[in-house]
Parts: structure tokens; sequence; C-alpha cells
């Protein structure tokens, strides 16, 4: 008989063989399994690390524009104002609620220190909490106006000054500094004296012997008029009252209370903090706030305040209390002694003075102090191309 291919004699003993072919099948499958699992396991690690990494580079992005909205919020005017352009001051690294944090430079730029307007560049750096997988830099241009009130004299007075009994000096144009203030807090402020009072006829000052001044006494604008009282050269008076620190319908005050933050620093929210003018070593002594109160405002007791009071209604002072700082009142101011007002005002109504033991005194640097520590000169980023993401 012919052979045929499944004769032994024809097919090698190798290739009959076919023990161990499963085994060699289930190895492979494994192999290409294994090549799946891992490629699955990259993918997902990488997606975990791309997740990781934009969750940080988020992170640190909010933390840096915190930051610039934290050097806003704490801006310190006696620190910045004093920056000469081209000079600059470093904040942090600050620790934010949560983990992250931040670090800036705040640097200024522009035209010399008297200038009207102030322009500063803030650029903060941004870290993530935990640890930090890339950082995030912003930056920002912010302007601040440095405008002015007042004073051309002690008091502005629309309509009439009214005096009560004694001879002393009601209305004083003779350039004073608070006694318990130091020789530093009024460094670079002009000095020079003014009339007591500028009123639009001379004998709208019911008794002038108790006005004093320099170069004159009594002062006569003709021009004057209630609407124009407030004629700020370069603030509006609903600018000035949208940068009230605290509005009050109406308030009956004693007593300035001033406090800290958690950080040691002036604490600006609390509604009665009104500085500490008695106390140049403390963190209020340089927080000059703006108080709004639409309706009339009482300042008495034996307290003490400093600010820019824009009153509504009428300002009446009941002694002893002293006030340091600027007055503008849309209608009477009542004085009764013993009160002191270091600074200057602007009152639409009469000016009534009852007692012996009361002045209003010029003061040009509790003017120039509540001036350049308020909110009037406190930045704000420009509204075009103010802010730039540097990565």
């Amino acid at each position: 008989m012919a052979d045929t291919l499944d004769s032994p004699g024809l097919i090698p003993a190798r290739l009959r063989d076919r023990g161990g072919f499963a085994l060699a099948l289930a190895v492979f499958a494994l192999v290409l399994l294994a090549a799946v699992v891992a490629g699955g396991y990259f993918s997902a690690s990488q997606e975990f690390q791309i997740g990781r990494g934009m969750r940080s580079l988020a992170s640190g992005f909010y933390a840096s524009e915190a930051g610039i909205r934290e050097v806003l919020n704490t801006w310190d005017p006696l620190v910045a104002g004093n920056l000469q352009p081209s000079e600059s001051l470093l904040v942090g690294p600050v620790t934010l609620e949560g983990g992250g944090g931040y670090s800036a430079k705040v640097m200024r730029f522009g035209a010399g220190t008297d200038s009207m307007k102030r322009y500063f560049y803030i650029e903060t750096s941004g870290r993530p909490p935990g640890r930090t997988l890339g950082e995030r830099r912003q930056a920002a241009v912010a302007r601040a106006r440095y405008p002015r009130l007042c004073c051309d004299a002690a008091a502005k007075v629309a309509t009439s000054v009214e005096s009560g009994g004694g001879a002393a000096t009601i209305l004083d144009g003779f350039n004073a500094t608070p006694m318990s203030w130091p020789a530093s807090a009024c460094v670079g402020v002009p000095a020079g004296n003014a009339p007591g009072v500028i009123v639009v006829r001379a004998d709208s000052v019911e008794r002038p012997n108790r006005v004093k001044g320099d170069p004159v006494n009594i002062a006569v604008d003709s021009a004057l008029t209630a609407a124009n009282v407030f004629d700020f050269t370069d603030i509006s008076y609903a600018e000035l009252v949208a940068l009230a620190d605290h509005t009050f319908s109406s308030l009956n005050f004693s007593n300035s209370v001033p406090s800290l933050d958690a950080n040691g620093r002036c604490d600006r929210t609390k509604p009665l903090n009104w500085g500490a003018p008695d106390s140049p070593g403390h963190p209020c002594f340089n927080y000059f706030p703006i108080i709004h109160v639409s309706g009339d405002l009482h300042l008495n007791g034996s307290g003490r305040a400093q600010g820019i009071l824009v009153v509504g209604g009428d300002l009446q002072i009941t002694g002893p209390f002293d006030f340091y700082g600027i007055l503008l009142v849309n209608d009477d101011l009542k004085i009764s002694g013993p009160t002191q007002v270091y600074g200057g005002a602007m009152v639409v109504g009469d000016v009534v003075f009852t007692g012996s033991n009361s002045t209003l005194r010029l003061s040009r640097c509790a003017v120039r102090r509540a001036e350049r520590l308020s909110n009037l000169t406190r930045p704000r980023i420009l509204s075009r191309r103010g802010w730039v993401e540097l990565f």
C-alpha cells in the first residue's frame, strides 16, 4: 500500500507532537491582556496627572487672584503713599484659608509724589495647597486718586455764624497741630495760616471779634451758595459718599472704639471704630474712616474720634468731645463746650456755638492725614486693560 500523509514515516516527530499548545496560547493571551491593562493603567495615570496638574494650576490661579484682592483690601495708605516712582514693596508669603497662598510685589510708577493720580503695578504669585505642582502669576495696574477736599479756612459757611457768651475764639484760622500727635505724623504737610471763616457776607458772622485768622479774620466770597459749598475739584459729593466706610441713617455717637483684627491690624469693619487719635502707637492711629450719616449726627460725651464726617442733616457736638479731621455738613453745625475740633469744616446751614470753651481750629495736618489715610486714596484696578495673566 502506498504511503499517505498520515503515515508516521512522512511527518517528523516534532510536528506530530501536539502537546503544550493550549499552554502557549494561554501565555500569549495573558501577555496580551497584561498589555491592555498596562495601557489602561498608563492612560488613567496620565489622566490623573493631568487632572491633578490642572487642579493645582487652577488653585494657583485663584490664589494669585485672591492675592491681588487682598493687597487692595489691606492697602496701607501710609506705606504705599510714601513710595516714590520705581520703588516697590514686598507682601508675603501669605497663607490663605484652605492651605494655598500668595506672594506679592507692589511697585509705584508714573509721576512724582505730589501728583493727583498715582499708579501702582501689583504682581502676585499664587501657590496651591499641598505639594506645589505649579504656580500662577497675575498682575494688575491700579490707580489711586489723591483729591483735596479742603480747607481754605477753618470753616466755610454758606449761611451764618452764631456765637454764645464769652470772649474766646470760636473759629481759629491759625494752623495748629493736635498736642497728642508726634511731629513725625505731620512730616511733609504744608504749613500756613488761613482766615477763620469764609462767608458770603461779612455781617453773616454774629460776633466777628471771636473769629481769628491770617491774613484776615473773615474772608468774604460773594459767589458762595449752598449749592457750591462742597465744590470739590477732584471728586464729586456722590463719589465721596460712595467711598464711605460706614453709613448710618442717624446716629448718637459717644466715643471711638479702636479694635484690631486677628492679624493685629486696625479692624476697619467695626462701625464704631473711628480711629485712635490719642494713641500714636496704636494701629488705628493712622485710620481715618469716612462716615456718612444721611440724617442727623450727635457726637457727645467725653469721647474722641477722627476721620471725614459727611452729614446729610444736622451735626451736633456736645463736649467734652474732640474731633480730628474734616466735617461736611448739609444743614447746621451746632457745637457746645468744651469741644475742640482740629481740621476744617464746610457747612451749608448755620454754625452755632453755645458756651465759652469750644473752638474749631484749622489743622492742616489733621486735614491732610484725613485725606491721605482714608478711602479717598484707596487704589482701584483700571477698568480697561488693568489685569493680565503672566503664567
